[in-house]
């Protein structure tokens, strides 16, 4: 807000929805969660730039945007960090039985009986799959690398070439998913990824192996994931992002005890927020001045 208005831009200031006069008057628009559609864009005919807070613009209909020339970006470097860091605690907590033993001793107060029912694994030493070696992933085989794991990746979009010595890059997915411990999901929140992990695929796993989410939650087929864990097909899973969010009241995963849950908070940091806000500003004070943004995900004409 200080570096716009500093530039001399009015703020119409919303709470994820727009009203219609501050949409008649925009040119430029900040998203948090708030869906853009095209009703929305309907109402701002002046609008020429949305800058997506965060990674994912799935909740932005850009073939819309496209349509009327409004440029839409992100900013795919803001919440890297807090994400990878999420992810790795989403790790943690489900190795670690944190969920049910905290659990179990809230409720009976036990003297050991709680660490006989539910033992912990180590990181150290196993094997980390990473589907997906952008930004985040990276990050995440970072920070994994520092547990003395052993990392194996699969991205069909990304040479070998610049990934270090430590993670080995496989050419297929189940390749990556057979071999792991944990599993660790970092794909692009896009349609063509819809129900990237299924039956089939948590089928290829270890029935030890941990399986975190921190994407989309359309990535995964939600009744799959409850089956793998109800059938222990695999031992357990950490998940942020749900297929319906806000969650809806009685969703059968959160009966499990071998899940640990959060409600879409893996960027929910002050410093991703901060970083993502003034990205934000750059970029819309950048496409005034004629320049198209390096994060735009769609071709737009300036102006």
């Amino acid at each position: 807000m200080k570096i716009l208005s500093e530039q001399g831009f009015e703020l119409l200031i919303g709470d994820n929805d727009f009203n219609d006069e501050m949409l008649a008057k925009c040119w430029a628009l900040l998203s948090g969660r708030g869906y853009v559609t095209k009703e929305i864009l309907a109402k701002a005919p002046n609008l020429k730039i949305i800058c997506k807070t965060g990674v994912g613009v799935d909740r932005i209909d850009v073939q819309a945007c496209t349509e009327r020339g409004v440029c839409v970006a992100n900013t795919p470097q803001s919440n890297g960090i807090a994400v990878a860091e999420h992810a790795l605690t989403l790790m943690l907590a489900v190795a670690k039985q944190i969920y049910p033993i905290s659990l179990y001793l809230r409720r009976e107060y036990p003297e050991s009986g709680c660490t006989r029912r539910y033992p912990s694994v180590e990181l150290s030493g196993k094997t980390l799959a990473l589907i997906g070696l952008g930004n985040i992933g990276s990050r995440v085989a970072k920070m994994a690398n520092g547990f003395d794991m052993k990392i194996v990746g699969f991205d069909p979009y990304a040479g070998r070439s610049r990934f270090p010595d430590f993670i080995e890059i496989v050419d297929s997915m189940e390749e990556a998913l057979s071999r792991a411990d944990f599993v660790s999901l970092h794909v692009a929140g896009i349609e063509a990824n819809r129900n990237l992990m299924g039956a089939k695929e948590f089928a290829m796993m270890k029935p030890t192996a941990i399986f975190v989410n921190t994407t989309r939650g359309f990535i995964v087929d939600e009744k799959a994931l409850y089956d793998a864990l109800h059938g222990k097909v695999i031992a357990g899973a950490g998940i942020d992002v749900f297929q319906d969010e806000p969650l809806k009241p009685g969703n059968p995963l959160m009966f499990l005890e071998n899940l640990v849950a959060t409600p879409h908070s893996a960027s929910n940091t002050p410093e991703s927020r901060e970083r993502a806000e003034i990205q934000c500003a750059q970029i819309i004070m950048e496409y005034y001045e004629g320049k198209r943004p390096q994060s735009a995900v769609n071709d737009t004409p300036i102006g």
